[in-house]
Formats: C-alpha cells, structure tokens, sequence
C-alpha cells in the first residue's frame, strides 16, 4: 500500500472513532530500522494527541507470526508498572481499515540509546532491563504470555522456535546450522528462573531523555522465560560489533546486571551461543527476503557461532 493510501484511510478510520473525530492526518512518515511490526509517525490536528505512532501488523519478516494486538495487551499491562512504555491509544483488530491489524500508540519523542549521545546513561539502561526482569509479571497480568512453566522447557521452546524458522526458510541441509541445533537441544540449561523477558533489549529500543529512559519499545517477542535469553542477545551483539571474545561474565553488560541485580549469572555460553545459532539463522532468512544483507556478515556470525559451540561442547 501506497503511503498516501495508507494516511487517507488512517484518517478516514481516525474519524469514525468517537474520541478522534475530528481528527485530520496532516503527515505520516514511516519510521525506518528493525525487523519488528511496521511502525509509522502520524503527525494530527483536532485530535487528542498531536502526534501518534501507527503499529501496523506486518505480514512477513524473520520474526512471523507477527501479533499486533498481543504487543499491545503486553504495553497495557506494563502501563501500571516500573517499566516506561508507550501508552496504547487504540487497537484495531480488523484487518479490513488498513490491510492488517493495528495499534495507535503514544509518540515518544526520545532518541534510542544507539544515537542519543550524551542523552544516554549505560547503568540506566542495564538497571531498565534488571527492572523488567525483577517484575511481578503476575501481578501485572502477563500469564497469557506463559506458554510453558518449566524454565528448561520455555528455553527449549525458544529453540524449537528457530528451529521452526531455519525449517521455513529451507535451512534443513545446512550441517552447520544444524550441528548448532542439535547441539543445543541436547545441552539446553534446566536451572534457571522464569521472569519476564523482553525478547528484544538492544539498544535501539530503549529510548533516552536527559540521561533516563523514558519509554521501552518493541514488545512483539516478549515471553515468560529465563532472562538469560535476553542477556545472550546482548552478548552475541556485542561481538559481531567487535566487542573481543571472552568469558561472558566479564562483560561490562553482565557486571553491571550482577551489580545492579545483586545475583549472579552463570551458565551463559550456552545462550550466548543460541543468541549467535538464531543470528546465524536470520542472516540467512534475511538474505532470501530482502534485496541486501543485514548489517552483519555470514561468515562473521559463523565463525562467533563456531567458538561458542566449542564453549558448550567443553
């Protein structure tokens, strides 16, 4: 859909709701980077808000099925609590107003960690993401997240789930991904905790003023599992950025969340090395989706992939 089509029938959606009309689409820009549900800043008039962001379902991508409207349930129960998120305006399930569903979301005019300079705060940061972990998910409603309630088999389906990917973008007959997978499934932890994990805490989605975060985006993968999930991210990231290969508790990341936590964080190969298996995997469903490739290569998430194999193996 053209953009132009996509703001007049925002607009003509925005009006036949009682608390919009009545509202005019003056501008709609869409807001570039990531893999994530299609985001888009609407710039209004004679509306409640001056400027809102459109969270339109996408159709395909590396991380499908996409859900919108469990994003959405996700920021609403999180509204109450200790960590910042963009407030949900309005949802719409039907697919019909603009090609898939939708969430109208509050516009959180910060920078990302990753560009906001002097803005940003490292121990900020780690202490928003020690923040969601220590969270009563419970008491906040997220159950409907829980798919399984032992912690080694929610980490197992965290496998299975890239696994499912690699199987759909017809990786079945790559022997090193392979390799990695099976390694993996057999070694997988069985002594960790189930907390709320984000599913996504790069950087780029935490948003900066004055030194504070102030909003936490990007809810799509959010689950019930071992926060080493969310850790290993992290760790595989910095690598491919150059970080120099080590003990992952040594990292400034990992000592400023033991710091912060007060609890140590042990048995982090093995997530590291998922982290770099499922990198390794979207490298390859980028590739066959996208007309470049992502902003890592090949053969750099292989030859991370291949140390930390060794490390789980050991």
């Amino acid at each position: 859909m053209r953009l132009d089509e996509l703001r007049h029938r925002f607009q003509s959606w925005l009006i036949r709701q009682p608390d919009w009309s009545p509202a005019v689409v003056t501008a709609l820009r869409p807001v570039e980077g990531g893999v994530s549900n299609l985001t888009f800043r609407a710039t209004l008039s004679g509306a409640p808000a001056s400027e809102v962001a459109l969270r339109l379902q996408r159709e395909h991508g590396i991380f499908e099925p996409y859900d919108v409207l469990r994003e959405a349930r996700v920021l609403r129960a999180l509204a109450s609590s200790s960590v910042p998120v963009p407030g949900v305006l309005a949802v719409e399930p039907d697919p019909a107003p603009l090609g898939a569903p939708f969430a109208v979301l509050e516009w959180v005019d910060a920078p990302h960690m990753g560009v906001a300079g002097a803005e940003a705060d490292f121990g900020a940061y780690v202490a928003t993401v020690v923040r969601i972990h220590e969270l009563d998910w419970r008491g906040a409603g997220l159950e409907f997240l829980v798919e399984r309630e032992d912690v080694g088999e929610a980490v197992r389906g965290a496998v299975e789930r890239v696994a499912a990917r690699a199987e759909a973008w017809g990786l079945g007959e790559d022997r090193e991904l392979s390799r990695a997978e099976e390694l993996l499934r057999d070694t997988v932890p069985e002594d960790g905790e189930l907390t709320l994990c984000q599913g996504d805490i790069n950087v780029f989605n935490y948003l900066f003023r004055a030194g504070r975060v102030v909003a936490v985006v990007d809810w799509e993968q959010a689950a019930i599992a071992d926060p080493r999930l969310d850790v290993g991210q992290i760790l595989a990231l910095s690598h491919l950025k150059g970080a120099p290969w080590g003990s992952p508790e040594r990292s400034a990341f990992v000592q400023e969340y033991v710091r912060r936590r007060r609890r140590p964080l042990a048995g982090l190969s093995w997530f590291r090395a998922y982290w770099l298996w499922q990198l390794a995997v979207i490298y390859e469903g980028w590739v066959r989706s996208n007309e470049s490739p992502p902003w890592y290569g090949r053969e750099a998430v292989r030859g991370l992939l291949r140390l930390a194999l060794e490390e789980v193996e050991a």
